[in-house]
């Protein structure tokens, strides 16, 4: 967009605050704090669209298998409270404006696991101990440099790694590629039916910041849709099913590439902004057209959250899976996970 353009002077400025923020906690002269417990991050250095909430819902679920008591801290964009929040699913009785879209989301499809949204990360990680953790998974932490992690995940959209490859107002970066080095492990998201081509061109960026840097791939598959009356169906209801699609994320893209691998056929589609806030006159539009069009409207687990629970409107809830099968490997780098 040409207005971003007239934003250019702000850019050293932006890159600025960032290195001198990171100089600051390095040298100790912000505090860092340390939680008596193991704590993972999963963030990114992109802005919106990598897949990180649903990768966070797969890892936390993954270590409730394996016999732990997760939690998850999380800030809540877009939420209108600085105040503590617990949330727990699948039925929350918070509003979005309380505790923000993806909180909302986690807790639902993560059943008897506190969400605790704070934006004083150790305070949040300190309630999470107080609710019995033994493991806290910080949302969107890698940026967040006052909590002292045990295990730093960074998250990348296959499908756009490096955000354009610039900070804003002109591309995506939320700090420079070389900040993967103070990372444990990349996963690669998102990753294509012909994942290796593009996932050996990632690892090749990858290798020139950190050569034992470990880098992972997965897949986002369909894994379940709710209906209107409630009834809960394997994604392939909507093989050969006419939808008009529609979300407010950060790559909407995958969402639509998540339906046509249900076999859906796409009519229609309606993006709206990242964290968007639906009036009715949105979902109005949309019910509008899906109908003028004989078809469904369909969207989002994300988006779901910010609709009437009436609304005449099919959820496609995403997984998140590990090409190699399992989370194993990347456990092995948290000793105490793998054990």
């Amino acid at each position: 967009m040409a207005w971003r353009y007239f934003l250019l002077p702000l850019a050293p400025a932006y890159r600025g605050a960032v290195a001198a923020r990171r100089v600051a906690f390095s040298r100790g002269w912000l505090r860092r704090a340390r939680l008596d417990l193991p704590v993972i991050s999963v963030g990114n250095l992109t802005f919106g669209g990598t897949g990180k909430t649903p990768s966070v819902i797969a890892l936390v679920r993954d270590l409730v298998r394996m016999g732990r008591r997760p939690a998850v801290l999380t800030r809540g964009y877009k939420r209108r409270t600085d105040d503590q929040v617990v949330v727990v699913g699948p039925e929350p009785r918070q509003r979005v404006d309380e505790v923000g879209d993806e909180p909302l989301e986690m807790a639902r499809r993560l059943p008897g696991v506190p969400v605790v949204v704070d934006a004083d990360r150790e305070r949040g990680g300190l309630e999470a101990l107080r609710l019995g953790a033994d493991v806290v998974v910080l949302d969107d932490g890698f940026q967040h440099l006052r909590l002292e992690r045990d295990l730093d995940i960074v998250v990348v959209d296959a499908g756009d790694p490096w955000g354009g490859h610039r900070l804003p107002p002109l591309g995506r970066l939320r700090e420079p590629v070389a900040a993967l080095e103070r990372a444990d492990a990349v996963l690669i998201t998102k990753a294509p039916t012909d994942w290796r081509p593009v996932v050996a061109e990632i690892e090749s960026v990858v290798d020139r910041i950190d050569p034992a840097l470990q880098v992972f791939v997965a897949r986002l598959r369909p894994d379940r849709v709710r209906c209107p009356d409630g009834d809960t169906r394997d994604p392939q209801c909507l093989a050969g099913q006419r939808v008009f699609a529609f979300a407010g994320i950060g790559r909407p893209g995958g969402f639509a590439a998540v339906l046509q691998e249900t076999g859906a056929e796409i009519v229609g589609r309606r993006w709206f902004p990242d964290h968007h806030d639906y009036i009715d006159p949105d979902l109005n539009e949309v019910v509008a057209a899906a109908k003028a069009a004989d078809a469904v409207a369909v969207t989002t687990a994300k988006d779901a959250v910010k609709l009437p629970a009436d609304a005449p409107v099919w959820v496609v809830e995403v997984e998140m899976e590990p090409i190699e099968g399992s989370w194993r490997g990347l456990w092995r780098l948290l000793p105490e996970m793998a054990s």
